[in-house]
């Protein structure tokens, strides 16, 4: 029965109904779908939704298909029209309208200019990259989100010591990025911290899936201060590749120890098949 109520939900405890709607972004997410899966009128989870995120469910299904839509435009060589009817427009038109409207340049303009969407990010010396292309199995994880804005190291550390202080140091440990912030609004930004399992009694976990197809990794040695360092390593390396199309679902970080016990971040980027 739909508990017609005011009600506080935290951030991972709305993430299961998230999932719903990213899962489904490419068509309209029904009243009664939320009610049926958060237990609450969808007036009260609309309202604890806006809250949390700083805009409606339609408004997040509408940035998510055109975030989307911007990854494959820059990561594949997909059709335009196809990446349209993947996102859920029913023509280029209506596509190309919507496009606009939210990043200021046509469809076709974002895809000539990718160089120019990486480069006040790559403006940096570079450092060598060794590389490897790995199938990863997929593997189930417990999972805590927050928003993390700009994927700030303090957040995103802190999150991690909330982690580690209820279920002590685990390794491998996995980073889920989940939007690209060249392209989603930086405020928006939301990270996974996942571990492979919990301490009895731990609470706001997710058990989910992470990997499950082909990656390119590439690997972070120390801490996680200038990470963004290896990070602008890659794309740097990926823009001389045109061959190279990435898929534009989340990017995996894998913490580690070396035998030495140094920490080391294997980074897997998905691949476009």
């Amino acid at each position: 029965m739909v508990k017609y109520v005011a009600v506080q939900i935290s951030f991972n405890e709305i993430q299961k109904i998230v999932d719903h709607i990213e899962e489904n972004f490419d068509r309209e997410i029904t009243a009664d779908e939320i009610e049926h899966l958060s237990q609450y009128s969808y007036r009260n989870f609309q309202r604890i939704f806006f809250k949390i995120f700083k805009e409606t469910i339609s408004g997040f299904q509408k940035r998510l298909r055109l975030e989307k839509s911007y990854k494959k435009l820059i990561y594949t060589a997909d059709k335009i029209s196809d990446i349209a009817w993947e996102v859920g427009y029913f023509n280029i038109q209506s596509f190309s309208k919507a496009f606009k409207k939210q990043y200021h340049i046509s469809p076709a303009e974002a895809r000539s200019q990718k160089q120019e969407i990486f480069k006040e990010f790559l403006d940096s010396d570079a450092i060598d990259l060794q590389y490897e292309i790995k199938y990863k199995d997929a593997v189930s994880v417990y999972c805590l989100f927050i928003k993390a804005k700009d994927y700030n190291n303090q957040e995103i550390d802190d999150l991690w010591t909330t982690i580690e202080q209820e279920n002590g140091d685990s390794f491998p440990a996995y980073g889920i990025i989940r939007d690209q912030p060249l392209i989603t609004n930086r405020s928006h930004c939301r990270y996974g911290a996942a571990i492979l399992n919990t301490a009895p009694g731990a609470s706001g976990f997710q058990q989910t899936e992470i990997f499950g197809g082909k990656y390119i990794r590439f690997t972070h040695y120390g801490s996680f201060e200038n990470i963004l360092e290896t990070y602008r390593a890659f794309y740097r390396f990926w823009l001389t590749k045109p061959e190279l199309l990435l898929d534009n679902s989340d990017v995996i970080e894998e913490h580690m120890q070396s035998e030495k016990g140094e920490m080391m971040t294997h980074i897997y980027f998905p691949l476009h098949l």
